[in-house]
């Protein structure tokens, strides 16, 4: 065994060969004067001059659009932002220990730059604890996953078929540019690539674009930089669609149809009256919806109002069409009467009363000739009997073609007001459309 021991002892001797170099991350943690029995450095900015500023880049990438609160007026998003600086005073020679140029380290070990946004209104939730990845050249980058909450000034007025502008504006709001220079290390069309790539969620909202804003915002005679993320998302229309402004369509396209029926106006009253107490349920959902104060109503509001209108216009018609008929000599019906052809039905109504006048006098004239001329007529008390019978028949005959009247001019008022219902109904129709689309 020694003689092996000493053969291989030569050889390597004699080749040159030495043993290879066995290296560990503590080597380097020992070498940066870092390690678990000793205290963490102190949490500062690091630089050697303290004149010159810290660059900081950020890259931002939108994983989901999670929830949108319309009364609340907010928006909850989740996203990674991905920041980046210099600290020159973790440095390593990559030879010194095997070729190992990356640690991977707790956030609390060195310095990290935390982050506000303005517009958060929840408390901010981190869903993992963050590392640094530490390079030999002293590059450190660090990876947070946030949720959060933020406000948004949401316009409601194109709902459903809105879309919204939310902005993130981001911040170190502890240090101003003398100290920290915030850079977004992205532009804006590697920001929306990359959120496009990795967004996961396919809900109500979809994801449009990304653009980024930097400016300086000054507080106190400090100046500090703000990079601004406006997020645009649109919202997918299809179930409030098939939920809200199609049952609405489908319960006034019923209510137009049972006025056109030819049901007894009882019965179509009473069917409307259901129609709208359907619609007032789906009123009700709305209201859960959106917002309770808006200066400018939206739009699917006035065209719920006006459905409601004119249903509600429908039913004052059927009352009025069902008045009118119990009382065919109203007023009201005459005067319709009066402008409905006046004079060819005056000129109708007297050539009928004409005519049967004329047949009544003459068969009068022959009873009285056939009286005359018979040894018993005279005397007869059978003439004023025959002339009250023509008066009576008479009156009879005018008061029936003025019922006949009457009833035609009915007719017409309900085919002048089911055609302006129906007229006034396409002209609401097209301005609800064009406000949508515009």
């Amino acid at each position: 065994m020694s003689e092996a021991f000493l053969a291989f002892l030569t050889l390597s001797l004699a080749t040159g060969a030495v043993p290879e170099q066995l290296c560990k991350y503590d080597d380097v943690l020992q070498y940066l004067n870092i390690s678990s029995e000793k205290a963490p450095p102190l949490h500062t900015i690091p630089k050697e001059n303290w004149k010159e500023p810290l660059k900081v880049e950020i890259q931002f990438i939108l994983i989901s659009i999670l929830s949108v609160t319309e009364k609340l007026q907010t928006v909850t998003v989740y996203f990674l932002v991905t920041m980046k600086w210099k600290n020159v005073f973790v440095t390593w020679n990559p030879q010194d220990f095997c070729n190992i140029s990356n640690l991977v380290l707790p956030v609390d070990t060195f310095w990290s730059p935390h982050i506000i946004i303005f517009e958060q209104v929840d408390e901010k939730k981190s869903l993992s604890r963050p590392f640094l990845s530490i390079t030999h050249n002293g590059i450190v980058s660090t990876t947070q996953q946030h949720q959060v909450t933020i406000t948004c000034s949401l316009e409601m007025r194109q709902f459903p078929f809105d879309t919204q502008t939310c902005n993130m504006s981001i911040c170190l709001f502890i240090y101003s540019e003398t100290d920290i220079i915030l850079l977004s290390s992205q532009t804006t069309e590697e920001a929306n690539k990359q959120s496009q790539l990795y967004h996961l969620t396919n809900g109500e909202w979809k994801f449009m674009n990304i653009n980024i804003i930097q400016y300086t915002e000054s507080l106190e005679e400090e100046e500090f930089a703000v990079i601004t993320y406006e997020i645009s998302m649109k919202r997918r229309p299809i179930l409030f669609v098939l939920n809200l402004i199609f049952p609405t369509c489908a319960l006034y396209l019923l209510d137009m149809a049972i006025m056109f029926s030819a049901s007894s106006y009882g019965d179509k009253i009473s069917f409307q009256l259901s129609l709208i107490i359907g619609e007032s349920v789906l009123a009700v959902i709305l209201k859960d919806i959106l917002p309770t104060s808006s200066d400018d109503p939206p739009i699917i509001v006035m065209f719920f109002i006006g459905v409601f209108v004119l249903m509600i216009m429908g039913v004052l018609e059927t009352c009025l069409l069902m008045q009118l008929k119990k009382k065919p000599l109203h007023p009201f019906l005459k005067a319709v009467k009066l402008l409905r052809c006046h004079k060819q039905v005056r000129t109708t109504s007297r050539s009928l009363l004409s005519k049967q006048g004329d047949s009544l006098t003459e068969m009068a004239m022959g009873q009285e000739e056939s009286r005359d001329s018979s040894p018993l007529g005279k005397g007869n008390t059978e003439l004023p009997l025959l002339t009250g019978r023509i008066n009576a028949e008479g009156q009879r005959i005018g008061t029936q073609a003025e019922l006949q009247e009457c009833e035609s001019a009915l007719l017409v008022l309900e085919k002048v007001l089911f055609c302006s219902h129906l007229l006034l109904s396409l002209l609401f129709s097209i301005i609800i459309t064009v406000q949508w689309s515009s």
